[in-house]
């Protein structure tokens, strides 16, 4: 006669982080009463960051390259949130030699790409993770083993850096973010940020919105439709054709209105759609953990050797304090929506040929005959053309002692199609000569903040 003996164990039901304890006198409790009270608070606590305040960098986790001794990149300790909205903490400075990663992995490297490109686009991945801890003895029954004796008695918040082969992950969406087994260990994998996006995408429209003396005006209906077309990069079907913009143009009394209606649409249709693309249901957090630091990019010579490292973390996604946009608010109260906007739009030092001399920011200038110039920069709109816009230019010529007794102008000529055009010539009404230069500024009026 045998007798199959099974180590017993409690029988837990899958945890609802939609139902908390109900404690009683007389309630007997067990492992899985207290699993669930954990799983309705952390489920609350990780929908609050989520949908209330967002996901990325919250402090810190700044990435830096480090040339010497070795090419490194590392990543200064701090914060950040996930789009599942739990919170990671990186306590100190991590790092990754560059070129022994590069000889760890480069049979992954080759199978993944087929051959060593000259650049190599990485990302830098910040995942949460969980580690059980703190092992104590339990009491033992029947038939257990000594290993079955012990058990973690803690969970602690962790974390794992990675540098991924830059690759956009893939519906089913979430985490793990690769196969160890499939990629030779190699993570391929660069966090999705379809929210991410489309928020941008939303604050930029709002900046579009413009109050106006002359119409052509939205109405109602438009500015929705327009708010819904945010979601049509992740697959939604076409609402219709969108009013001619941007600028979109409203009256006064309407633009508290028209703004509520933008955020309204956004918060019932849109934002539930775009979640709910990301793997989870309409207006749940995605079970993605993990979150992008940085893009790198790795120059490589022969052997798959490191030559140099760049960093871009302009698509990181951040989150602003509250605290901070209250003073942003206050100290800059004509950036508020539908407010006529001042900012400096483009500026630069250039030869009096037109070719640059010092510092140039979005700004080309093209000389023109009899010193002119057509000033060009990336957003121009014709204010001539362009209801509710206007820009003002200021200019100063490089003295210098050749100058003499006779002095120079900058003098502002007008708005053309898509340039500004400017004068400059000495007090005799002549152009100037070889040698001189001129500073530049341009401000815009109007059009959004």
């Amino acid at each position: 006669m045998s007798t199959t003996f099974q180590t017993p164990s409690p029988s837990l039901r899958k945890l609802d982080p939609s139902k908390r304890v109900n404690y009683t006198f007389g309630l007997v409790l067990g492992a899985e009463e207290f699993l669930q009270a954990d799983a309705y608070f952390l489920a609350k606590h990780h929908v609050e960051n989520r949908l209330l305040h967002g996901y990325g960098t919250v402090c810190g986790l700044d990435v830096l390259v480090q040339t010497s001794p070795t090419l490194e990149v590392q990543v200064t300790p701090g914060w950040a949130i996930n789009p599942k909205g739990q919170e990671i903490h990186v306590s100190q400075l991590m790092c990754v030699q560059v070129q022994d990663w590069l000889q760890a992995n480069k049979d992954a490297l080759g199978t993944a790409l087929g051959s060593m490109p000259s650049v190599l686009n990485l990302a830098v991945v910040l995942c949460y993770r969980e580690c059980k801890t703190d092992v104590v003895p339990i009491p033992g029954e029947p038939c257990r083993t000594q290993a079955d004796s012990m058990a973690p008695s803690r969970i602690a918040d962790s974390f794992e850096l990675m540098l991924c082969l830059d690759r956009l992950a893939s519906p089913p969406l979430g985490s793990p973010p690769y196969d160890p087994m499939a990629a030779g260990g190699l993570c391929l994998y660069r966090p999705p940020e379809l929210e991410e996006v489309a928020a941008q995408a939303f604050g930029r429209l709002l900046s579009q919105f413009q109050v106006s003396a002359a119409g052509p005006f939205l109405t109602l209906q438009q500015v929705e439709l327009l708010v819904r077309e945010l979601a049509q990069n992740v697959g939604s079907p076409p609402f219709g054709s969108p009013p001619s913009g941007p600028p979109y143009l409203m009256r006064s009394q309407d633009a508290g209105d028209f703004v509520r209606a933008a955020f309204r649409t956004w918060i019932t249709e849109v934002r539930p759609f775009i979640v709910a693309q990301q793997g989870a249901g309409p207006c749940c957090p995605p079970p993605e953990k993990c979150v992008l630091l940085a893009e790198v990019a790795v120059t490589l010579n022969p052997g798959w050797i490191a030559s140099g490292v760049t960093v871009d973390d302009s698509h990181r996604p951040f989150l602003v304090p509250t605290r901070l946009l209250q003073e942003v608010f206050f100290e800059d109260p004509g950036s508020a929506i539908g407010a006529p906007a001042y900012r400096a739009v483009a500026a630069g030092f250039f030869n009096i040929n037109g070719t640059a001399r010092g510092p140039v920011f979005n700004l080309m200038a093209t000389a023109a005959a009899s010193g002119e110039f057509l000033l060009q920069f990336n957003g121009y709109q014709n204010p001539n053309t362009t209801a509710g816009i206007n820009y003002i230019v200021k200019g100063t010529v490089q003295d210098t002692a050749a100058l003499g007794a006779t002095r120079a102008t900058v003098e502002f000529v007008g708005f053309e199609a898509t340039a500004i055009r400017i004068r400059i010539q000495n007090t005799a009404q002549a152009a100037l000569g070889a040698g001189f230069g001129f500073m530049v500024e341009i401000s815009q009026i109007g059009g959004g903040s």
